[in-house]
């Protein structure tokens, strides 16, 4: 692979050409990364600017960036030189870095104590072939139901990463006598890779251990097999067990287990 300078981490839309046919070698075989930096290629060129990347000065290494409303997440793919890691790690707000878990301990002493959640992300996949017909009950989430997801989230999964613009694409709400009790949606998405990453499943806490979750991802696999996708891809919590049994229950495998490090800001 080419040598590629870096500078910090940059927006993705001032890649050159060289640079991104580089990062895609060094992702090839990943859906999950090959998702989130197609993706975010394909959002800079409607005026994202959400999006950044920090690549290694060998071309071994670099580190996606996603700025949300109040974290930021960063992604640690391959290898980068110790500078570099101290770049990726410093960030001055809520974040949260997904890393090899052989990196766990090194980028752990580079945040300097402001790491208040050490625990582990799983990658999961499921095709999505001719799914069934949704529940009446789900229908799609717009920006006039902002207020009312935002709330949902605060009220009963706080650690949720969520923004207004996620709105813009796929969530699916799950209603009784016009009260929403479930949700999830839509993070990323990518036609040509026919690829989308699910996330932001909550259900209240009344509703729990009722199927609602599968209620809500059968609409989502139902509306994305009509668009064309055909991999489903997630980010689950290793340590909510209860969700990862729920997830794999609903015909998803693992993929890969990395650390997920949740920083408090300085």
């Amino acid at each position: 692979m080419a040598t590629i300078s870096t500078d910090g981490f940059r927006q993705l839309a001032d890649l050159s050409e060289g640079e991104r046919h580089a990062v895609r070698r060094l992702f090839d075989g990943h859906p999950v990364f090959q998702l989130y930096l197609e993706a975010g290629l394909a959002s800079v060129s409607g005026g994202d600017r959400s999006r950044t990347i920090l690549v290694g000065r060998k071309g071994i290494g670099a580190a996606l960036g996603i700025e949300f409303d109040d974290v930021t997440v960063r992604t640690i793919v391959g290898s980068l030189d110790p500078d570099e890691l101290v770049v990726a790690c410093s960030v001055d707000r809520s974040a949260e870095l997904h890393v090899a878990a052989s990196l766990r301990e090194r980028i752990v002493a580079l945040c300097g104590g402001r790491v208040v959640a050490d625990q582990n992300i799983r990658y999961y996949l499921r095709p999505i072939e001719d799914e069934p017909m949704p529940d009446p009950r789900c229908r799609r989430l717009g920006e006039a139901d902002y207020e009312v997801v935002a709330a949902l989230y605060r009220a009963h999964h706080s650690a949720t990463i969520f923004s207004r613009w996620m709105l813009d694409d796929l969530q699916v709400g799950l209603f009784d006598d016009a009260r929403i009790v479930a949700c999830g949606g839509v993070i990323a998405r990518h036609a040509g890779l026919s690829i989308a990453n699910l996330g932001n499943f909550v259900t209240v806490p009344e509703r729990r251990g009722r199927g609602m979750a599968r209620i809500v991802m059968g609409a989502l696999l139902s509306a994305l097999a009509v668009d064309g996708i055909r991999l489903a891809t997630l980010g689950a919590t290793a340590e909510n067990q209860a969700a990862c049994r729920s997830y794999e229950a609903m015909g998803f495998v693992l993929l890969e287990e990395r650390a997920e490090l949740v920083v408090c800001p300085e």
